[in-house]
């Protein structure tokens, strides 16, 4: 199996995983089965949860076994996870949907960082890159075509046929991730002399890393306060929230030039494009808060989500360096997942500090955050300088 084969299967598989057909209505799929709000929310916690306490035994399950078969393990249990979600709609059991929260959970785990790292072992250099954005770009291809096909199929078998079409794709995924060719045998790193916990305690307490996870959260709650306060503010614009479907759309494709941007950075220029991308995205969510006038709110809307997708691959790069400079190439995937774990710790974080100003409007907590967002990515010109040019 060649190379383009490879990067075929791959992402085929994100495209696949794209195709989730009842996204417009998840919520409805709950409580029409006599989900009531409150135990969504249970269900949302217990799947948060699973991945947090599932991450690092993922991880070191992944470095035992492989990054390809552990791709291939997480696409099984996510298409499991899509059959419960069928049943638990189809019997209206609430124990199948906590069942479905758990398997959903553990999938999440086994895809946390595995993907990166396996890109990065795959395609180094400024490949790595690339490569991430175009199975990304998949990804986002398979949820514009579910979306675009979401009213015709729900016209014509209901919210069955949204989660049966659904789970036929998860199948489908299953047949990709068997093609993912397997990943070369990892050479040895230079090891450092400290013992496998502790390495991993250092590296955990490394500035840089420190750095990376609070940057990567705070991106991650931008991404939260898009999908929940977009439509507050086209509403305190006047504006209908029945724009808000175009808009994602409209982000969406905007979102597939991430490649060919990423493509067109210079290596000896990642940390300037960080920095800078982090101050757009900054200023972005600024004039957000401030400006309400529709057309402007509107191009800002479509600008934002591709302005925080840049930083975010970028420090995917960063992540994958600082493993290599540690020396602990041979538990890349551990590494990773434990990072990723104190980025969820940063993100309830902000989520607690954007709490406490959302009781002045929803405005405030973009405008703190663009704020943070630039100051960051001012720390980061500074110490991230040894890890990249």
């Amino acid at each position: 199996m060649n190379r383009k084969l490879n990067i075929d299967c791959l992402d085929a598989q994100s495209f696949l995983n794209g195709l989730v057909f009842f996204a417009p209505v998840a919520l409805l799929v709950r409580t029409a089965a006599g989900v009531s709000l409150a135990q969504f929310f249970r269900l949302e916690a217990l799947l948060s949860l699973v991945v947090l306490l599932s991450e690092v035994p993922a991880g070191k399950l992944t470095d035992r076994i492989g990054l390809r078969n552990t791709l291939v393990l997480y696409q099984v249990a996510l298409c499991l996870a899509r059959v419960l979600l069928l049943l638990a709609y189809v019997r209206r059991s609430y124990p199948l949907f906590l069942a479905e929260a758990v398997v959903e959970g553990v999938a999440g785990s086994f895809h946390s960082g595995t993907q990166s790292a396996y890109l990065y072992r795959m395609f180094p250099g400024p490949a790595y890159l690339t490569k991430s954005a175009r199975t990304a770009n998949w990804g986002t291809v398979g949820f514009l075509l579910s979306t675009a096909a979401y009213a015709g199929l729900y016209r014509l078998a209901g919210l069955t046929g949204l989660l049966a079409a659904t789970v036929l794709t998860s199948g489908c995924g299953i047949a990709a991730s068997l093609g993912i060719r397997r990943e070369p045998p990892q050479g040895l790193a230079e090891a450092d002399g400290k013992p496998a916990r502790r390495a991993l305690g250092a590296a955990l307490r490394r500035r840089e890393a420190l750095l990376v996870m609070v940057l990567l959260a705070a991106l991650g709650v931008g991404r939260i306060l898009i999908n929940f306060f977009y439509a507050d503010k086209l509403m305190a614009c006047g504006v209908d929230e029945t724009w808000l479907s175009p808009i994602i759309l409209g982000y969406s494709v905007l979102e597939l030039l991430a490649e060919g941007l990423l493509g067109r950075l210079n290596p000896a220029r990642y940390r300037s494009a960080l920095t800078a991308f982090l101050a757009l995205g900054g200023g972005v969510m600024v004039a957000f808060a401030l400006v309400n006038r529709v057309a402007p709110v509107v191009l800002l809307m479509l600008a934002l989500p591709l302005v925080l997708d840049v930083p975010s691959y970028l420090l995917g790069e960063v992540q994958n360096r600082l493993v290599d400079d540690l020396g602990q190439t041979e538990r890349r995937a551990e590494l990773l997942s434990l990072w990723n774990m104190g980025v969820n710790v940063a993100e309830v974080a902000f989520l607690f500090g954007a709490s406490l100003l959302s009781g002045a409007g929803a405005a405030r907590c973009f405008c703190g955050l663009g704020i943070v967002l630039a100051v960051l990515g001012g720390c980061a010109h500074g110490m991230l300088k040894e890890t990249i040019a």
